[in-house]
């Protein structure tokens, strides 16, 4: 992946045989003691297979950033974006002990269980998210056949999934305004791994400042994967809830990583790779809709 507004490598893709259909109905005895987080907030702790779980509200916004921010790109035109359904976010990205206690391997270059996970496809993402509504006896949100993954229920399935690209923006915002360039400060040292201050090698999720929400490192440290194809003039789609096409080339990816420069790391950069991508650059985190 080059620096520049994104670029597409070459990796392979990952396939999930296992699915649960009808589980959250069945089990629904059974997941507190299971450990799946509840509305009442029950049991939303990190566990052995993916990180602590944070409530994001619902509400509206405005995406993208203002003409006059250093660094800005002419994909992030501003306009005024409404989420309607609350959501739960990992607080960090899903680190190498989780994905491997879950998936059984580590694909990452840097080793470190408390290092974020990389070198992931979005094939694997959106695995992992299966693996772990499964787990955790929930509906996988996600329909897999070799590459052609389906979303049948939208953000109204029950299962874990990864964002979609509003959500993430809207999560690394502040709760109430004023926007920050960054998530959770207007400079950078506090609350990214970037490339002047990384030692070229990514670090522990949770070791830079949260912001206002609790969520960490949605600024640095790797990029992560959300779930829109890319559309450059994001404007154009729906203002409430939107989601990108139903078929492209590139997937969207946010918040930059340790080896690109503050500029990437703002909660308005927009880049982009290919599904199958597999680089030391990438991670990811996940989300469950709480309708």
């Amino acid at each position: 992946m080059v620096k520049s507004e994104g670029s597409a490598l070459v990796g392979s893709v990952v396939w999930l045989s296992s699915l649960c259909t009808g589980c959250d109905g069945l089990w629904t005895p059974f997941l507190v003691e299971r450990g799946v987080c509840q509305a009442d907030a029950t049991n939303c702790a990190e566990t052995e297979v993916r990180p602590k779980l944070v409530l994001v509200p619902k509400g509206s916004f405005m995406m993208g950033s203002p003409a006059t921010e250093a660094g800005r790109y002419s994909n992030e035109v501003q306009h005024t974006v409404t989420l309607t359904t609350d959501f739960w976010m990992a607080e960090s990205e899903v680190a190498q002990r989780q994905y491997r206690n879950l998936m059984g391997t580590s694909p990452s270059l840097f080793k470190g269980d408390d290092l974020p996970v990389e070198q992931v496809s979005w094939y694997d993402a959106v695995a992992y998210c299966n693996a772990l509504s499964v787990k955790e006896n929930l509906t996988p949100c996600y329909q897999i056949n070799g590459t052609t993954v389906g979303w049948a229920d939208g953000v109204k399935c029950t299962g874990y999934r990864l964002p979609t690209e509003a959500e993430w923006e809207y999560a690394a915002n502040p709760a109430a305004p004023p926007r920050t360039i960054y998530a959770g400060a207007d400079t950078v040292d506090g609350v990214a791994w970037i490339d002047t201050n990384s030692g070229n090698t990514t670090h522990a999720v949770k070791t830079k400042s949260a912001n206002g929400r609790g969520l960490y490192d949605l600024s640095g440290n790797v990029w992560e994967w959300v779930w829109d194809w890319y559309q450059s003039n994001y404007e154009a789609l729906p203002a409430t809830d939107p989601i990108g096409p139903s078929t492209a080339a590139i997937r969207v990816i946010r918040g930059g990583s340790w080896d690109y420069p503050a500029s990437f790391a703002r909660v308005a950069k927009r880049d982009y790779g290919a599904p199958t991508d597999r680089v030391n650059i990438l991670g990811f985190r996940f989300v469950r809709s709480n309708p």
